[in-house]
Order: C-alpha cells, then structure tokens, then sequence
C-alpha cells in the first residue's frame, strides 16, 4: 500500500526529537515584556503612502524596460518587408484611418487608462 504510514515514517528517531523540539517551542507560553512590545508599536511612525504617480511609475517603468528587451529580439526585417509592400499598395484614406487606429491604440488607451484613477 503506498498509504502506510508505516512505510512513509522512514527518518531515524533523532530527526522526531528535533520536530519535537521545535513544535514545543512553537506552542510555549507568551513572554511577558511588561507592555514593552505595545509601547514599542505605539512608538512607530505611521506608514507613508506613495504617491499615485510614483506607485503607476515603479509599474510603468519596469514593463516598458523589459517590453523594449523583449521587442529588441524581435525579427523586425521579417516583419518589415511584407508590411511595406503592403503599405505601397494602399490608398490614402487607408492609411489615414489606420494611423487613426494605431494612435488610439498606442497613445489614447494608455492614457485613458493612467488617468482613470482605477488601480
């Protein structure tokens, strides 16, 4: 049976008086330090708050840096000619309207996004 409890107890006894030890000590009695501790905590500065600006930074910069090492491996030139070719191939208007698009995607939404307050 691979349940047994006989066959998973497999360290030697020296180990069981270590866990012993350590659950003993795990559940001993409070020290008492006179209010000590309560003082100590009282004593503390309350916790600053970051700036919402600074707490959007310290997210915002990390991932443009690793975005830029990640798109710094890509295969541009692959990627490159086929969209070239195809944009020789366009008319104005499409071009227009997908410039339109990209900025609202790129730019817009980013934006919107920083300054919606919602964390």
């Amino acid at each position: 049976m691979m349940n047994d409890s006989k066959t998973l107890n497999t360290r030697p006894a020296q180990s069981d008086s270590f866990d012993d030890f350590l659950r003993q000590q795990l559940h001993a009695a409070y020290i008492d330090d006179d209010g000590f501790t309560a003082q100590f905590m009282a004593r503390l500065p309350a916790p600053k708050t970051l700036n919402p600006w600074l707490e959007k930074a310290i997210i915002a910069v990390p991932v443009l840096l690793i975005s830029l090492l990640v798109l710094s491996h890509f295969p541009w030139r692959e990627l490159v000619q086929p969209v070239y070719g195809w944009f020789l191939l366009q008319d104005l208007t499409s071009l227009l309207s997908m410039g339109v698009a990209v900025f609202i995607a790129l730019v817009v939404a980013p934006v919107a996004w920083l300054f919606s307050g919602e964390s």
